[in-house]
Parts: C-alpha cells; structure tokens; sequence
C-alpha cells in the first residue's frame, strides 16, 4: 500500500498493510508563513516520511477592533474571507497541496472558536465569559460562522480533510451547562458546516482532564486527543468514539528524548494494547519544535517492524 491506501484502508475500518503514523510540529520562526512554509512542510515529509500531513495554520483570527471589555464581544461580526489572514492560509494550503502532488493526504488545521477568540484578543476568552457570558458567547457563535465558511474554503484549495483543534472542554474550565450550551454548539458549527464534505476530517481534542463524552457525537472520520490519567486511553477511546483513533505516544515523551531503541518499543507497546485496528499511531498533542526528525521517522517505520497478530 501506498500513504493513501493505508490511511484509506483506516478510515474505511479495514485492516492496512501496517499501521499508519503521522506526527508534527510548528515550524521556527522564519518558516511559518508563505513559500517558507511550503519547503517546511515538504521538507518535513521527506525527512519524516509520516503518513499524512498536517498542514499548520500559522494566520490567526483578527477582529474587526480591539476587545477590551467583555461586553465587546457582543458586537462582533464574521470577519469575511476576503480577510488578509484567510487569504494568506488560504493560498499556503492551495501551494501545499500542490507541491504534495498526491504523495499522501492532508489535514488543514483549523482553530475552533475558542482557540481563534483567545488568539484574537490575548487569551482573555475564559476571564470575559465569568464576566459576561451571554457577550462572550454571541462573539463565539460569530467567530464560529467564520471558520465554518473558511472550512470549506480549505477544501476547495484540495486539502483531504480538516484538522479540527477543539480547546475549551476542561472540566476545570467551564460548567458542563456552560459547555454545553455556549461552546459545543459552536464548535458543531464548524464541524457540521464540512461534515460529509471531505474523506479525512480528522478531530483533536486539546488538553487533559477534558469532559470527553460531550464529543463522542462530533462529526469527523477520526479522533485524537491526549490519552493522559485523567482522560480516556487509546482503547478506551476506540470503544467509545466508535471510528477510527489517532494518538499512542506522549507528546514529551519518548519521542522527544528516548533512543530509537526506545521509540520503536513505545511504538510497538501501543500496538500491542490497541491493535491494527481503527488505529494510526500519532502522538496526544503538537511535538516540539525542535523535536528530532529521525525520532519521528522511527517512530513511523517502528509500526512496520510490529510483529502484528495473525
């Protein structure tokens, strides 16, 4: 099989040739943005020879004036997508794909409204909502048409799918009535808006100690999240997603530091507990930036050296 194949053969719930690996990391300063950040990305694929890419979105979202105050979320307004940081990310993905030329699939990243409302004004999104939820919630469900309208603007540049990033679901962080009723819907809007419309929506779930069963009923052909004590581990989360899971190794774990001995045990250690199976290995969250890129290409050929059951 072929990176395509064998990630299809996932997420058509068949068994691959091996199990597919992909891993990443945002680029240095100096190689985020425009042509830079396509030989980045190719760079990154050749040297690390990952299954699929992750396309990074390094443009966050701006509002039309400056938030100060939490009632000044409720003036918002969907920034268009003729906006200068759509555009840009909008012209990288179409340059990425093109230089990929069907080597693998891509996921495109997209923030969801909370991440891209704390990128818009600093990270005050949590302070103004204890403040002034009803505000901070209609700016949330503007910021949320937004990215659903610039979602599928991505897929038109050619991208496989969306590499949704959904922030905001710790427990310590809202009530599970504020999530429910002010953040999951806007993060559904985004989902909804590329559901059925691309064959690899891939889902992350940020952080540790998330409420995770309020995002069993997201629509994305896969899912990835940090498999920390307090969240659900791989095979816990393969039961209840109930479709194909990404993730295995900690993201400052042993594919930061360990020898490649070590890596391709941990590799090998995750498989036997979850299987080929509805599984690619991936890791719980963004690896560092200087992460050591024959670490990772272990970690991708160490899935085709597990001795998988018969």
């Amino acid at each position: 099989m072929n990176k395509k194949e064998r990630v299809r053969a996932v997420l058509a719930g068949e068994r691959p040739d091996r199990v597919p690996a992909s891993f990443w990391f945002h680029f240095p300063e100096g190689s985020k943005h425009g042509t830079a950040s396509v030989k980045s990305h190719m760079d990154y694929l050749a040297e690390t020879d990952v299954d699929f890419l992750k396309i990074f979105n390094e443009h966050p979202y701006r509002t039309e004036f400056e938030i100060k105050e939490p009632a000044d979320w409720g003036r918002l307004r969907p920034a268009p997508l003729s906006s200068p940081f759509f555009q840009a990310m909008l012209d990288e993905t179409r340059a990425i794909v093109e230089a990929v030329d069907g080597q693998c699939l891509t996921v495109t990243t997209v923030f969801g409204p909370f991440g891209e409302g704390n990128h818009a004004t600093g990270g005050l999104v949590t302070d103004h909502y204890r403040e002034d939820p009803v505000a901070v919630a209609h700016g949330l469900k503007v910021i949320a048409e937004s990215l659903a309208e610039f979602s599928l603007a991505l897929l038109d540049c050619g991208t496989d799918g969306i590499y949704f990033s959904a922030q905001g679901g710790e427990r310590d962080r809202f009530s599970e009535e504020q999530f429910l009723s002010d953040l999951k819907p806007c993060d559904l809007t985004v989902l909804d808006a590329i559901d059925g419309k691309a064959e690899f929506n891939l889902l992350h779930i940020c952080k540790d100690d998330v409420r995770l069963e309020h995002y069993t009923d997201y629509p994305a052909n896969a899912v990835n999240w940090a498999a920390a004590k307090s969240n659900w581990s791989m095979a816990e989360g393969l039961a209840q997603f109930k479709r194909p899971v990404v993730g295995g190794l900690h993201d400052r774990g042993v594919i930061v530091d360990g020898s490649l001995d070590d890596i391709e045990k941990a590799v090998h250690a995750v498989l036997d507990d979850v299987g080929n199976h509805n599984f690619m290995v991936g890791a719980d969250c963004t690896l560092p930036t200087d992460n050591s890129l024959a670490n990772i290409r272990q970690a991708v050929e160490a899935t085709a050296s597990w001795p998988a059951p018969a």
